[in-house]
């Protein structure tokens, strides 16, 4: 199942390796292992019973029609020191009136290298710490001051 789910670059090992996907502020989506990510996307869409919307043009691959009483699971992405509780909307995007898609892609069709984007960022404050070497996501409001 995804929740819970360790994120593990293909050059990792699933000994808990440090270091394994880069977090950027600077890229929109997130993007993971091609064999996780195909994991990922199946278990997300045997959670969400919608009718699925080909949005491909976009770089999508798992988007849905929206509608006020859609049901999106959330996720939880487990760094080594701790969890970080996805909502819906970190997890999905509106591309348009119609349309949410998930914000996860494969790497592998663009970078091959995992990355933690800003999209799953929004609403955390996100506190880098040099000296320790540790980030940190603190849940947080951003539309208020």
């Amino acid at each position: 199942m995804y929740k819970g789910s360790s994120i593990i670059a293909p050059d990792a090992t699933s000994d808990g390796s440090e270091g394994n996907i880069i977090i950027d502020s600077g890229t929109t989506l997130t993007y993971l292992p091609s064999e996780f990510y195909s994991d990922l996307e199946s278990e997300v869409e045997k959670a969400i019973s919608a009718k699925k919307v080909d949005r491909s043009n976009l770089g999508l691959s798992l988007c849905y029609a929206y509608s006020d009483d859609l049901k999106i699971p959330d996720l939880t992405v487990r760094f080594n020191g701790g969890d970080v509780k996805l909502s819906s909307s970190n997890s999905f995007v509106r591309v348009d009136e119609q349309t949410v898609c998930f914000i996860f892609t494969d790497a592998g069709s663009v970078t091959n290298i995992p990355i933690y984007g800003n999209l799953v960022q929004t609403n955390f404050l996100v506190g880098y710490d040099l000296d320790a070497g540790t980030v940190s996501f603190l849940p947080k409001d951003c539309t208020k001051a």
